[in-house]
């Protein structure tokens, strides 16, 4: 009996010395995690928006806006950035809900958004805008030339930034503005097609889609992109990511200054897009 009671004894012992070393361990994994003062954070980013954000053929995230955020995540000791890849949608509502400290995906500055979300005082980058038109209409290279020519403008999302290049423009040549035809968001694709056809005449477009779009089609030699201005891209952050966006700032600023933006931009896009945003 004394036997068996001494062996309870030294087992009951023996495991609470393992319960306190695994307390202890994890009490110093623990520690070690906050000591090294890394904070891990989820940005969004598109899933589909080649070649700014996009995952590409090995299920990685990549692209323009996604390069420089790895970059600018080297620049930042105290972040550690992970990505998650969803459709716009759902990106601007993983945003609104704190689900995403920012979202990284070239989007466009508006004033609901500006409402809703914080801007860096830098832009990440810019695209390139300029009307999609048919070959024998090259020498229609801008909105004055479109509203000259008589032809029709392809209808425009009021949500897109393209429908705010032409706003814009109406209200700097009240003479010359445009009823601008609206619709839903309407992929590129199905633009392209309809300027092919005789539909409509003309698109106001971006450069990088045009680039990546019309070729697939098939529409080389039916369509031409003559560019006529820029449009600055940004990052958005949560609104209550200010420390965040400022350390994000301050490395971007740092990566345009060295050349690493221009050098990705003319990556990705094939010129350097910095000239177009900083006029």
């Amino acid at each position: 009996m004394k036997i068996n009671s001494i062996i309870k004894k030294a087992s009951a012992i023996v495991l609470l010395s393992a319960l306190v070393a695994g307390t202890v361990g994890c009490s110093s994994t623990k520690k070690e995690a906050t000591d090294s003062g890394v904070k891990k954070v989820v940005i969004g980013i598109r899933q589909d928006l080649y070649p700014t954000s996009y995952i590409d053929e090995n299920g990685k995230p990549s692209g323009y806006d996604i390069e420089i955020a790895k970059k600018i995540d080297e620049l930042l000791p105290d972040y550690e950035f992970e990505y998650e890849a969803v459709s716009q949608e759902a990106l601007l509502t993983g945003l609104d809900t704190g689900k995403y400290v920012a979202a990284i995906a070239g989007f466009y500055s508006n004033p609901d958004r500006e409402a809703k979300y914080l801007f860096p005082k830098e832009p990440i980058g810019g695209n390139i805008i300029g009307l999609a038109v048919r070959s024998e209409d090259s020498s229609i290279k801008n909105l004055d030339d479109l509203h000259n020519s008589g032809k029709k403008l392809e209808p425009i999302a009021p949500t897109s930034g393209m429908y705010g290049i032409v706003t814009d423009y109406n209200k700097q040549n009240p003479s010359k503005a445009f009823e601008i035809p609206t619709s839903e968001w309407t992929d590129a694709a199905d633009l392209y097609k309809w300027i092919a056809d005789g539909t409509y005449d003309a698109a106001v477009t971006s450069k990088n889609v045009f680039d990546d779009t019309a070729p697939k089609l098939g529409l080389n030699d039916k369509l031409v992109f003559n560019s006529f201005t820029a449009i600055k891209t940004w990052s958005l952050f949560n609104k209550d990511q200010i420390e965040l966006a400022a350390a994000y700032d301050k490395a971007l600023k740092e990566l345009k200054d060295n050349g690493t933006v221009s050098d990705l931009s003319v990556k990705y896009f094939g010129e350097d897009v910095l000239p177009y945003i900083q006029k």
